[in-house]
């Protein structure tokens, strides 16, 4: 089961660049899955875990971002203080693990979707 992690999604946090422009969102909720009944509590434990990959995959995005400007700076400085974390093929597995992780969550929200209608 998800857990509240609201405090570490970072609202108000200053560490992201500046520079980098991705979407903002709001910290998410979770339900309570204790407070529903069975018949509800599978799709509130999907929808937690949901948030979980979402959340994960945009901190993940931001990191890439970050890393990739200290790339860049790295190569137009001669600087040891701005290396990047990530090699090439290192950053590619990342950005493959984002895209199957969102395109399994799609499938499975696709999936969920056809469940409800009758």
């Amino acid at each position: 089961m998800a857990k509240n992690s609201n405090a570490s999604t970072g609202a108000g946090c200053s560490c992201a660049s500046s520079s980098v422009r991705t979407a903002q969102f709001k910290p998410f909720e979770w339900v309570q899955i204790e407070r529903l009944d069975p018949s509800r509590q599978r799709h509130a434990a999907f929808l937690n875990d949901a948030r979980d990959v979402v959340q994960g995959a945009q901190t993940l995005a931001q990191l890439l971002n970050w890393d990739e400007d200290r790339r860049d700076a790295a190569s137009s400085e001669a600087s040891a203080d701005s290396a990047p974390l990530f090699d090439a093929c290192q950053r590619d597995a990342l950005h493959r693990l984002l895209a199957v992780s969102l395109g399994l969550l799609h499938a499975r929200i696709e999936g969920e979707c056809e469940a409800l209608t009758p």
